[in-house]
């Protein structure tokens, strides 16, 4: 969670392919409620606290979008 502290900068290529496909076509100012299933997450391998086979929950603040160069 980064609500009590700075917004985080992600880049999509950087993140499981279901977070990347929520914020598909999404808009600055958008709030985005992203349920990811353990086939578009992380699997059959766990990451760090998350178990394996999870099922991810995000709710996403699009506050900026900066440009691929």
């Amino acid at each position: 969670s980064t609500w009590e502290t700075t917004p985080a900068a992600l880049s999509l290529d950087e993140v499981v392919p279901g977070f990347s496909a929520a914020l598909e076509g999404q808009t600055v100012g958008s709030q985005v409620l992203a349920v990811i299933p353990p086939d578009q997450g992380y699997g059959d391998q766990a990451s760090g606290a998350i178990p394996a086979g999870s099922t991810l929950v995000f709710v996403i603040d699009i506050l900026g979008v900066d440009e691929a160069s």
